[in-house]
């Protein structure tokens, strides 16, 4: 499955809107916070449809996960093209099987979970908690939207920095050259990250650069750490390919559009093999790149680099 998904589920009293933009979402949240109601109206307006008196606005079907764990992964294979809601009721989705099927499957996944789903490589931009706006009492309709917990920020460095990335191959190479004010560490696996963060000497400013993209397991961590220190800061783009991508270094046919909306090009259920395939073709990319400056090659476009859709 392509695309991010808009979705609204409404009741007389409850009304919940937010964009679904990748295969894993990951909903947070204190109890009482809405979690498990969105869930409750999801499920019986599967069950009783209209007659639940709860209407469900989707351009893909929405389903929620209630059956026998002991078949969960029977069940879910049997959705296709679907959002899936799971409650962390379920332990299966803390499974190195759960991950594996996610990663091959045409769905999106909504996981409703506090604590980190360490098998699961999802973005911090897709860690969400729910908001109410509005009055609670009938008939006045309580709102609910889906906010992001991990921002952007922009800070500057005012004393010596102390860089620590989790690539020990092309992006530690790439920021230790361009590290000039400080030294860059391989922390060499993103659980390290505390670890060095607090063994760090006080007198030097902390940057932690990871993959945005699949450090939404480790990152309530390392930001508690980093809000208790002051003195740390957190950089976290797509990965280090996107910032090759990003630079404009390579000219590749319509590269700004992918990279604003991936999830119109990318298909979930391919997410290992396009996984595999972006460090190869990214340094192709770069190859071309100079043929390009030569006259050799003209503008490469995304199926030349990635592959045409199957």
């Amino acid at each position: 499955m392509k695309n991010k998904h808009h979705v609204v589920v409404e009741s007389k009293r409850l009304k919940y809107e937010f964009d679904i933009n990748r295969n894993i979402t990951v909903i947070q949240g204190d109890s009482a916070s809405g979690k498990t109601t969105l869930l409750d109206l999801l499920g019986t307006h599967s069950r009783f449809g209209k007659e639940s008196g709860i209407s469900v606005q989707s351009d893909v079907p929405c389903v929620v996960f209630g059956g026998d764990t002991g078949l969960w992964k029977m069940i879910l294979e049997a959705y296709k093209d679907s959002i899936v809601f799971i409650d962390e009721g379920y332990p299966f989705i803390y499974s190195k099987d759960f991950a594996e099927l996610v990663q091959a499957s045409s769905n999106y996944y909504v996981l409703i979970t506090r604590q980190p789903l360490y098998n699961l490589p999802y973005s911090v931009q897709e860690i969400y908690g729910i908001r109410t706006t509005g009055k609670y009492h009938y008939p006045e309709q309580v709102y609910h939207e889906f906010y992001r917990i991990y921002n952007d920020s922009n800070e500057t460095l005012d004393k010596e920095v102390l860089v620590l990335v989790e690539d020990s191959k092309p992006g530690y190479q790439f920021f230790s050259k361009v590290c000039k004010q400080g030294k860059c560490v391989s922390v060499e696996g993103n659980s390290q990250f505390v670890g060095r963060i607090e063994n760090a000497e006080k007198n030097k400013k902390v940057v932690v650069i990871a993959d945005g993209a699949a450090f939404g397991a480790y990152v309530a961590k390392v930001a508690a750490i980093a809000k208790s220190r002051k003195d740390v800061m957190l950089y976290f783009p797509e990965s280090f390919e996107w910032l090759i991508l990003k630079s404009g270094v390579i000219g590749i046919k319509d590269l700004d559009d992918i990279l604003a909306e991936p999830e119109k090009y990318i298909e979930s259920k391919d997410f290992k093999n396009r996984q595999a395939k972006v460090r190869p073709a990214v340094k192709k990319m770069l190859d071309d790149a100079h043929k390009m400056e030569t006259g050799e090659l003209e503008s490469m476009s995304y199926d030349d680099v990635f592959g045409e859709e199957e």
